[in-house]
């Protein structure tokens, strides 16, 4: 990588900005639907579908089935009962890692980010959590599976078309420890096409870009100077390909931090600040 002194950064930040369009970056186009009040998903309730874009099309439906019957464990014929938590992916697909052909959701912490560097799935349907008590004969065994299981707030990544065009969201969900219900708090998207997207809304801040904020580089640090109405805000810098290089919080009004071999490009600094909220695009020559 090429560093320079601060001053000729400063410079070719300026000029690289100038090349820049409003359509490399797509994290102020986040939507975010609060669903208020939580839906609540039982057995006995009905199955809750979200058209993530509302355009008429749905792309995932949720609910809970109980489930009893016969199998046969270790030879010895057993009996089975409990509850699974369901994920019906209609027109969309979930993030997860495929191994060895076994496809498992993935489950998101806050900030993290949905992009075309995840997997996703192509089945119809997938087990968010199944909780079962299976009685062999000689004993009760329990039976736990699933990403979700027992999770609160938990993030689902997720992928779906809208007029031939994918986009990244994500939905926030809980699942009980028995599996037997399922909470839908919120989801969200990137209207901008093939675009990450922050899961739990970090990037969702207006399209306001901050041109107070100077950033600038020298051999062994990344500075990024911001006004003290900041101090206290979350910030993320991310790569244009969605690669998160750096978060935390502004503790001062010059933050240095360590530039970890940022590659030459284009970067992203997010803020989510309840008083200044924005973003900041500079370049890495």
């Amino acid at each position: 990588m090429k560093y320079m002194a601060p001053f000729v950064n400063k410079l070719n930040l300026i000029i690289g900005l100038l090349f820049l369009t409003s359509n490399t970056l797509g994290y102020a186009q986040e939507v975010i639907v609060d669903v208020n009040p939580d839906q609540l998903i039982t057995s006995s309730t009905s199955s809750y579908t979200i058209d993530m874009d509302d355009n008429g099309t749905v792309e995932f439906l949720f609910r809970v089935q109980e489930m009893s019957g016969d199998t046969v464990l270790g030879g010895q014929p057993s009996t089975y009962v409990g509850a699974s938590a369901i994920l019906g992916a209609l027109n969309g697909q979930p993030a997860g890692v495929n191994d060895n052909s076994i496809f498992t959701l993935t489950n998101f912490a806050e900030g993290e980010i949905v992009s075309s560097a995840n997997e996703f799935g192509v089945d119809t349907s997938y087990s968010l959590g199944i909780n079962l008590l299976i009685d062999a004969g000689i004993g009760i065994f329990p039976y736990l599976y699933g990403s979700f299981l027992g999770a609160n707030n938990a993030f689902l990544g997720v992928s779906f078309e809208s007029e031939g065009n994918t986009h990244y969201g994500w939905i926030e969900l809980s699942v009980s420890s028995g599996s037997d219900s399922i909470i839908i708090h919120s989801y969200g998207y990137n209207q901008s096409v093939e675009q990450p997207v922050d899961v739990g809304g970090l990037g969702a801040v207006p399209a306001q870009v901050l041109n107070d904020i100077n950033v600038w580089s020298n051999y062994e640090t990344l500075f990024v100077e911001i006004n003290s109405n900041l101090i206290g805000g979350l910030y993320k810098i991310i790569s244009a390909d969605g690669k998160a290089y750096y978060s935390g919080k502004f503790s001062s009004i010059i933050n240095e931090l360590n530039p970890k071999d940022l590659p030459r490009g284009v970067y992203t600094l997010i803020i989510d600040s309840d008083k200044d909220p924005g973003m900041k695009r500079f370049y890495i020559p």
